[in-house]
């Protein structure tokens, strides 16, 4: 057969790869051939063949194994195997494909692969490329090969895995590559049940357990204005929060909410100081215009003395006819000025220290406006109080009758967020069935048997004697 006829379209024939000389290696059946080679030179284009054709051989096997090989799979029962079988046979320049020994073939429970030629091979618990080994060197042993022949091992389709317990749709399903906890509950139809009156059931639940997280976080919201208005009530500068709110400190929420609280506290007592602060500068400055009055009083007080002494000694002249009438209405007109405008100053003076009580009355005001404000809020906040724990004491009678109904129903989350199953994965280590608990994110392989279990109790991962905590480093 020349080039032309190998270029040609015969569809069992196909162009590998072309030498120097202008020869093509093609395949014809289970052949691999070299053509258009001259007879002298197709000694020396041998090794040049065997190699070509042991590289076809190996790009045509190493995408399919380079994933198996690469993540060290140990192979099981129920696992199918795509074997292909190839020999280089330099004496006639073909690579011959051993066509009874390619196709599928399963794993049986045993752990063996039953080939034809060959027989049974041991496959249970080895990796492919140890099998591949095998092949070949089993049938170089049976047929008394010089060189042995090679194999490609793949897992076309993987064993089962199994699910388990409180999900879905319990079985068996199908493994794919890289498949997660998470994944596998996923195809199982997710943790719970799919019956319409169980899901009424966890809707009630979820209702009921909803209304009892709002109804604690406005007890903490509650309690921690309550915090604040005793803190009014007792005159202090910083909130002392009791432990129901304090250890919930280091949620953002209630942070916030303390802080939020504190800082009203703060502007209101800003608040009371700005006006307490206002009416003492008013205070300030009527004891000052007081003391203004009262020294002006001394001073016409003194200036009536005097002029009351004038006026006598005015009257006793005038008595005595040593001077005239007119001094002594002067005189009489001076003191009568002075009198006057001493009463001016006396009731100035009545008139500030009833403008120094009414502010000694305004800062009792002020002091008395902001108590009357806490404490008509400390009373609004006791009824609210009250009404919560009426509340409280409900929703969860209303969740714990779900409870009591239907104790195997309830949601995958408690009050806390926290999950209420437990997920457990069975696995065959060299040869001992092992279970521990599974997060999402590990890794699940053939043969695993995923159970997902109600905890007996919230938070709680208690396990059985002989199960383990954290799955094995190693399959």
């Amino acid at each position: 057969m020349t080039s032309a006829n190998v270029l040609g379209a015969e569809p069992r024939e196909s162009r590998l790869a072309k030498s120097r000389f202008g020869s093509v290696f093609y395949r014809s059946g289970s052949v691999w051939r070299l053509s258009g080679l001259p007879r002298p030179a197709q000694l020396r284009a041998a090794w040049l063949g065997s190699a070509l054709g042991a590289v076809a051989c190996l790009l045509t096997m190493a995408p399919a194994n380079a994933g198996s090989s690469s993540q060290e799979y140990v192979l099981g029962p129920q696992d199918t195997l795509r074997i292909r079988v190839y020999e280089w046979r330099p004496s006639t320049g073909t690579a011959y494909e051993w066509v009874p020994l390619t196709g599928e073939f399963m794993i049986s429970a045993s752990g063996n692969l039953s080939l034809p030629i060959i027989g049974s091979v041991s496959a249970s618990g080895r990796t492919v490329d140890q099998v591949s080994e095998t092949i070949g060197e089993e049938l170089q042993r049976q047929i008394g090969l010089q060189k042995r022949p090679n194999a490609s091992v793949e897992v076309s389709v993987y064993r089962p895995f199994f699910v388990t317990g409180a999900v879905g749709t319990p079985g068996k399903y199908s493994f794919i590559p890289g498949l997660t906890v998470v994944q596998a509950l996923s195809m199982a139809g997710g943790t719970g049940s799919a019956d319409p009156q169980i899901l009424q059931l966890q809707h009630d639940a979820l209702v009921s357990q909803g209304a009892v997280r709002e109804l604690e976080v406005e007890r903490i919201s509650l309690a921690a204005r309550q915090a604040r208005v005793d803190a009014v009530l007792g005159d202090k500068v910083k909130i002392s929060f009791p432990d129901d709110v304090a250890s919930h400190a280091s949620e953002p929420g209630v942070a916030k909410m303390m802080s939020e609280e504190q800082s009203l506290l703060d502007s209101r007592l800003r608040s009371v100081n700005t006006e307490l602060n206002s009416i003492s500068q008013s205070k300030i400055l009527a004891k000052n215009q007081l003391d203004s009055l009262r020294l002006k009083e001394e001073s016409l007080a003194k200036q009536i003395e005097l002029a009351s002494k004038d006026l006598n000694s005015i009257n006793k002249l005038v008595s005595q006819g040593l001077t005239v009438s007119a001094r002594q209405l002067g005189a009489n007109q001076n003191v009568g000025d002075l009198e006057s405008r001493n009463l001016d100053v006396a009731l100035a003076i009545v008139k500030t220290q009833q403008d120094l009580a009414k502010l000694d009355q305004d800062a009792l005001d002020v002091r008395e406006k902001y108590r009357s404000n806490a404490l008509m809020e400390a009373s609004e906040l006791r009824d609210r109080l009250s009404a919560n724990d009426e509340k409280m004491r409900t929703a969860r009678a209303l969740l714990a009758n779900v409870e009591m109904r239907a104790p195997g129903v309830l949601p995958s989350m408690d009050r806390e967020g926290r999950p209420v199953t437990l997920t457990k994965i069975s696995r065959a280590i060299n040869g001992v069935i092992q279970t521990f608990l599974v997060k999402d994110d590990d890794a699940v392989i053939p043969g695993d048997v995923i159970r997902v279990e109600r905890r007996d109790k919230p938070g709680s991962g208690s396990l059985a004697s002989g199960e383990e905590s954290q799955p094995p480093s190693s399959q």
